[in-house]
């Protein structure tokens, strides 16, 4: 469940900002879509999913994700707030908690969602990276529901990346958006703990693969 900290009269404003340019920005974006019809197949069948994003993705997928009725695992930071505050605009849920903060407790929601046929958005390389290395919880938590990680990403032929330690970026208005969803990845019930790490890696491989997608498409 989302909760909000009171903000100063300066951060709702920049706030109200950020939520109106990526408006501005998804409806004069030219999006093409790839592999969404896996996506559409499990919700209209209401099986519930993983989708796996990396952490300098998430200021965008608050569009391109937003109609996909998710709830995300947003960490319990200051930074976290403001995410909160952004994603809860555009139809998010959310779970706050990290590897480093509160992880536990996030843990047992995301799991009661997903038993209840909610759909989750997890960023395995956050909060604090590093960049693009999946951490084991993703794992843990497709093994313990049977639910399959969907990996995505996307890319846009014009943006900005800001000087963060995930260089996240921001597509400019008007950009050519391309939004790739991967097929369902599954961990057996039979997993162990010491194959985590393998499973990690093999998540890392079918992240990176979507990029190619990207490029013959563009």
């Amino acid at each position: 469940m989302a909760f909000f900290l009171d903000l100063g009269w300066d951060k709702k404003l920049i706030l109200f900002g950020i939520k109106k340019f990526i408006f501005f920005t998804g409806v004069t974006a030219k999006i093409s879509w790839i592999g969404k019809e896996t996506i559409d197949g499990m919700i209209e069948k209401n099986q519930p999913f993983i989708i796996c994003a990396w952490h300098h993705d998430i200021y965008f997928s608050t569009w391109l994700l937003k109609e996909m009725n998710l709830t995300a695992l947003i960490s319990s930071s200051k930074d976290g707030e403001y995410i909160n505050h952004v994603l809860s605009c555009f139809g998010f849920r959310a779970v706050r908690g990290s590897s480093t903060r509160g992880g536990i407790s996030a843990m047992k929601q995301l799991l009661r969602c997903l038993r209840e046929g909610q759909s989750v958005a997890i960023t395995p390389d956050g909060p604090q990276g590093p960049i693009q290395k999946v951490q084991e919880g993703i794992i843990a938590l497709a093994k313990m529901t049977g639910v399959p990680i969907i990996p995505w990403r996307y890319e846009g032929n014009y943006c900005w990346n800001l000087n963060s330690w995930d260089s996240h970026k921001i597509p400019k208005p008007f950009t050519k958006i391309i939004s790739v969803f991967g097929q369902p990845f599954y961990i057996p019930k039979s997993a162990t703990n010491s194959d985590f790490e393998n499973y990690c890696h093999q998540l890392e491989m079918l992240m990176n693969d979507l990029i190619p997608e990207f490029k013959q498409q563009s």
